[in-house]
C-alpha cells in the first residue's frame, strides 16, 4: 500500500504559501493591513502535514500490523535536516555581517533550539512576539512552525501505536485533542493580550 498521489493538497499548499507570502508582504489600503489573516497559511500547512503523516503511519499499521519508528524518524530527519542546516547556516553567514555581537549570541541560541525543533519554545519563553518590529531582527523566527510539525512527528506515532487495535479510536480521541487545544489556545490568548 502506498499512499496515492493527491493533487488537491499541492493546491492546497501553494494556497497555504500564498497567503504567507502575501501576509509578509504587509501590503496596506490606507493604513489597514489587507492580508492580516496570512497566518491561515500556516494552519493549511499543519493541516496538509497531519493529514499525510496520519496516512502514512496508518498505512504502516495496516500493512505491517506496527509502526516501523526507526524508518518513520529517519525519513523526518533525512527529508527535514539538510535543508534546516543549509537555512541556519546562510543565516548565519549574513548574520556576521548585519547583526551586533549582542544579537549574534541570541542567534546562536535560537540555532541551537531550532536544531533540537524547540524554537518556537525558545521564542514563547522569551517573549518574543511574532509579526513585531523586533522579530525582524530574528531571521531564525519562522523556525517556530518548523519546531510544532517536529513536535508532532514526534507525539503522534506514538499515539497511534497505543491506539493501533481499534483504530476506530483515532477518531474519538484526535477529535478530543483538538477540542482541548482549542480551549487551551483561547484561554491562553486571553491571558497574553
Amino acid at each position: 500500500m502506498i499512499l496515492k498521489y493527491r493533487p488537491e493538497i499541492d493546491g492546497l499548499r501553494a494556497v497555504s504559501i500564498i497567503s504567507v507570502v502575501l501576509y509578509h508582504a504587509t501590503l496596506s489600503f490606507k493604513g489597514i493591513n489587507i492580508f492580516e489573516g496570512g497566518f491561515i497559511g500556516v494552519d493549511i500547512f499543519f493541516l496538509i502535514s497531519g493529514f499525510l503523516i496520519t496516512g502514512i503511519l496508518i498505512l504502516n499499521i495496516k500493512r505491517d500490523g506496527r509502526i516501523n519508528f526507526k524508518e518513520f524518524f529517519e525519513r523526518r530527519v533525512r527529508r527535514i535536516l539538510p535543508a534546516l542546516l543549509f537555512v541556519i547556516l546562510v543565516v548565519s553567514i549574513f548574520s556576521h555581517i548585519i547583526l551586533l555581537p549582542i544579537d549574534l549570541i541570541e542567534l546562536s541560541l535560537s540555532a541551537l533550539y531550532a536544531i533540537l525543533f524547540n524554537s518556537n519554545l525558545y521564542f514563547y519563553l522569551t517573549d518574543l512576539q511574532y509579526g513585531t518590529s523586533v522579530g525582524l531582527f530574528k531571521p531564525l523566527l519562522h523556525t517556530w512552525s518548523l519546531a510544532v510539525e517536529e513536535q508532532f512527528y514526534l507525539l503522534f506515532p506514538f499515539l497511534l501505536f497505543f491506539l493501533k487495535k481499534d483504530l476506530n479510536k483515532i477518531f474519538t480521541v484526535v477529535f478530543l485533542l483538538t477540542i482541548l487545544s482549542f480551549f487551551y489556545a483561547n484561554l491562553t490568548s486571553f491571558n497574553n493580550f
